[in-house]
């Protein structure tokens, strides 16, 4: 028996070792990445190429479909950006899916003490679609009012199409399953349940957060659905603070278009027609872009924005990530940055709600204090907040962290918009946590003991995984 199954292990890693070998060849840019996998698959029998199905292919491919009409995104006209952040937006031209577009209205909410009141006021005025897409959607009090929303839009024969992360969104009850899909709404995971053998990926995740409401009203930021999100009783603040932004005009299409997408490589299901798609006119004075990113025809369009905006900045750059794992060009440009005049300032919260991220991300702040760049930890709150400033005219909001998940192995949604009083409001939130944070110095992480900075030093190896 034994003599059997070895027998069936060593012809399995004979015969799947040189394919993973080949796919990781073909697949893998990084080499650093292709040289490991390439161990791992080699050395390790059987564990190495099963290992490789369920960790290591992080691409997948779909056709592209175009669902934004010409004329459906409002008038077509001159963009005008301030001249300096020209060089930014050739750059969002080149690698962004869709337009930059005129004519929006942006508002930012706070917490779910703001941001959650507005959606469920949104979804109570929804008389034709309903498209929403968490990676989080607990099975809580918060998720509760969400899911009576929902099933009252269904009745009033609202399309509800909900669409949740099937691995961040594990804690979502079956109970709203059941009732939405009996109200006439749908639900679906990302990925959808039975096809775990098709895409087996521990990576892959759908993290984006976007709802849109007739496809006239969206909400995007870094905020999934849960009660984490809203001051409790008792409480100062949420256990996880955050932002979210609602936006109206030709943006807004951008958010229904990448939903559709996601919808339809969950379902099968193709939204079309004008209830999902309007005809959109300018309502306000932001000028903005919706830029979608993952492991697929869309990757490294976030890592590529987010490095034009770096090495465009002239005066100052301010940053807020819930986790910074950066590679190595984000790192340079950032030192870059910093050492060509530019005021870099990045926020971070003290202890992240996963600590090994904290410990691996403060193994990288060495070489950022080294070349001038100010950093600041929150410490009375863990801040999720995900935002971009540079020169105090362009801000970029949405999804995406600042390490490697999000840039290469999770599907993310973020905006960019150029737009001074925007910009402002924005600034202001992070003023205000910079005014009760702590700014780490050489000479505080020296004074951590040698067996923390050993840990933290350990953790980094990993950061391409994390």
């Amino acid at each position: 028996m034994l003599y059997a199954t070895l027998k069936l292990v060593v012809g399995f890693h004979v015969l799947m070792a040189p394919i993973a070998s080949i796919h990781i060849l073909l697949n893998k840019r990084q080499p650093y990445s292709a040289a490991l996998w390439m161990v791992i698959v080699l050395v390790l029998p059987f564990a190495g190429p099963v290992s490789y199905w369920f960790f290591g292919i992080n691409r997948i491919a779909r056709k592209a479909r175009r669902r934004l009409k010409p004329g459906s995104l409002g008038e077509a006209g001159p963009i005008q950006v301030p001249p300096e952040l020209e060089p930014l937006r050739r750059v969002g031209d080149a690698v962004a899916r869709y337009p930059l577009v005129q004519g929006n209205k942006v508002r930012m909410l706070v917490d779910g003490d703001e941001a959650y009141p507005a959606m469920l006021e949104a979804i109570e005025s929804a008389r034709l679609s309903l498209g929403f897409v968490s990676y989080i959607f607990d099975d809580d009090a918060a998720a509760e009012r969400f899911g009576t929303a929902l099933r009252d839009a269904a009745r009033r024969g609202v399309e509800v199409r909900l669409l949740v992360d099937g691995v961040g969104a594990y804690g979502m009850g079956p109970k709203l399953r059941r009732s939405l899909m009996a109200t006439g709404g749908r639900v679906a995971s990302f990925w959808p349940q039975g096809r775990y053998l098709k895409h087996p990926s521990l990576n892959l995740r759908n993290h984006r957060k976007i709802l849109v409401v007739d496809g006239r009203t969206g909400f995007t930021g870094g905020m999934n659905i849960s009660s984490r999100h809203v001051t409790l009783p008792g409480q100062k603040h949420p256990r996880s603070s955050d932002l979210h932004f609602q936006l109206e005009g030709p943006v807004v299409g951008h958010l229904s278009a990448t939903f559709a997408d996601d919808w339809e490589l969950a379902t099968g299901e193709v939204l079309r027609g004008p209830h999902w798609f309007p005809e959109l006119k300018p309502v306000g004075e932001v000028v903005a872009r919706g830029i979608a990113s993952g492991p697929d025809r869309t990757l490294g369009r976030l890592h590529s924005l987010l490095l034009g905006a770096l090495r465009t900045a002239r005066t100052r750059v301010d940053l807020m990530s819930p986790y910074f794992i950066p590679d190595q060009p984000i790192l340079e440009a950032l030192r870059t940055a910093s050492r060509s005049g530019v005021r870099v300032r990045l926020m971070l919260p003290r202890r992240a709600d996963h600590r090994f991220m904290t410990w691996a991300a403060r193994a990288y702040l060495w070489e950022l204090l080294e070349a001038g760049v100010e950093v600041y930890e929150v410490t009375d709150e863990f801040v999720h907040g995900k935002l971009a400033i540079v020169d105090g005219r362009w801000v970029m909001f949405g999804s995406s962290n600042l390490d490697a998940r999000s840039f290469r192995l999770n599907f993310e949604f973020n905006v960019e918009a150029y737009s001074e009083p925007l910009v402002r409001n924005v600034q202001e939130y992070l003023n205000r946590y910079r005014g009760r944070s702590q700014r780490v110095t050489i000479r505080s992480l020296k004074a951590e003991p040698a067996v923390v900075r050993l840990r933290n030093a350990i953790v980094k190896l990993f950061s391409p995984y994390l």
